[in-house]
């Protein structure tokens, strides 16, 4: 009976509910993204694998540079709503938005992929120009992340997270087991089989959320009046600590003969993203509540620290093992650049908790003044230690900018519950 009664007392409180079901989500994610880095890394190789993370970092480092704040804009818009029609209609607004950024966006990976030498002499060239339709990808990843949590579809969110993955993860078992003596260019079927799985999967969430194209004069006029108060200014700060974060794998493959460190670098914070996930489902499903508030609760702060550090604790010990296993020698190389990326990631997730609670309260000067400084520390310590350093560098420099964007965010996180205390 008492177990009966908590579990109806469960069902019944909506957070907890929401709080449960995406970090589950979260956890369900983080094996199946392992188990497609290994058919991955074993179907392609460690040179290919290497071009694939490259391919993939090029588009999430263009897309930083290309949204000017409009998908934040609309975020903020969502959070401000209490409208259902109207919110419809800024999904639809915003998506217009995001395909006139793609065209432009689409125009610039055209201009690289003829012209750059480094996609050349690693004969990517090619198969860069063919992969620019990926891109719009990357957008709609942004687009769902930012505006399901804004807009507290949590279901929804939690599906755009785990669906892709698991039917991409399934496409590429088959190549794994059927297509691994092919002839054709591995690395491009599998990222063909990438753009149709996840195209599939989002059009099904754009049709879940029936959007309106309705009103989109007026929802545009919202959008770009946020945008200059809110928006832009996070887009600024993110330009280089999320812009810098995509640079340094692109700066691996640059100062190395092949991109097999990309790679190397790319698993090591796939083994560090379950550090990452334990704050950010916190603050995601708390987001909305943290625009009323005047601080986060001190026992929410002192669970997610507790947790965090067990979980670093737990990838410290279950990473060795397991990458000698099932990836083998040739990705040795990974375990102690995972020791040193993860500390970086649970500084990172912790960090992520604190502007969460600043972005609910529309603080956007706050979060793009210590962007800078951690993109900016990003930027010095990646083009200071990646030619000397290599991929180690990049490790390093991720450590750095994780320690130094927690610091400042909770400077801002400080002035602003004083400020609300007077």
């Amino acid at each position: 009976m008492n177990i009966h009664n908590l579990y109806k007392n469960f069902m019944q409180n909506g957070r907890t509910n929401q709080v449960v079901r995406l970090f589950a989500v979260n956890i369900i994610t983080i094996p199946v993204g392992i188990l497609v880095s290994i058919f991955l890394t074993r179907f392609l190789g460690a040179e290919d694998y290497g071009n694939y993370q490259f391919i993939n970092s090029v588009f999430a480092f263009t897309i930083t540079i290309f949204t000017f704040g409009f998908i934040q804009a609309t975020s903020r818009s969502l959070v401000l709503n209490h409208n259902p029609l109207r919110a419809k209609q800024y999904y639809g607004a915003a998506l217009i938005i995001l395909f006139g950024i793609f065209i432009l966006m689409s125009l610039v990976l055209f201009l690289y992929g003829t012209f750059d030498e480094n996609l050349k002499l690693k004969k990517l060239d090619s198969i860069f120009l063919l992969s620019i339709p990926i891109g719009f990808i990357f957008l709609l990843k942004l687009y769902f992340e930012t505006l399901l949590q804004s807009d507290n579809q949590i279901k929804l969110l939690a599906q755009s997270r785990l669906i892709p993955k698991v039917l991409f993860g399934i496409a590429v078992a088959v190549l794994f087991i059927f297509y691994n003596n092919t002839l054709l260019s591995k690395l491009k079927l599998t990222l063909l089989f990438f753009f149709i799985t996840q195209i599939l999967v989002y059009s099904y969430i754009i049709l879940k959320l029936n959007i309106s194209f309705k009103s989109f004069n007026k929802r545009f006029k919202d959008i770009k009046k946020y945008n200059n108060v809110f928006g832009f200014n996070v887009y600024l700060g993110s330009l280089l600590a999320l812009g810098f974060a995509s640079l340094s794998q692109i700066l691996i493959g640059y100062f190395s003969s092949d991109n097999s460190g990309v790679g190397y670098f790319s698993l090591a914070i796939t083994f560090s993203l379950p550090l990452s996930l334990i704050p950010n489902t916190i603050a995601t499903t708390h987001y909305k509540d943290f625009s009323s508030l005047k601080a986060i609760p001190t026992k929410l702060i002192l669970i997610t620290m507790g947790l965090s550090v067990l979980a670093l604790i737990g990838v410290w010990v279950l990473v060795p093992p397991f990458v000698n296993y099932f990836y083998g020698e040739e990705y040795a190389e990974v375990i102690p650049l995972n020791f040193i990326v993860s500390i970086g990631v649970v500084l990172y997730g912790f960090g992520d908790f604190f502007n969460r609670f600043l972005g609910a309260n529309g603080k956007g000067k706050a979060l793009r003044n210590s962007a800078f400084y951690v993109g900016g520390s990003l930027m010095i310590t990646s083009v200071l230690f990646i030619p000397k350093y290599g991929v180690y560098g990049a490790a390093y420099a991720k450590l750095i900018a994780g320690l130094t964007y927690l610091i400042l965010i909770y400077y801002y996180y400080y002035k602003f519950k004083v400020a609300h205390k007077k």
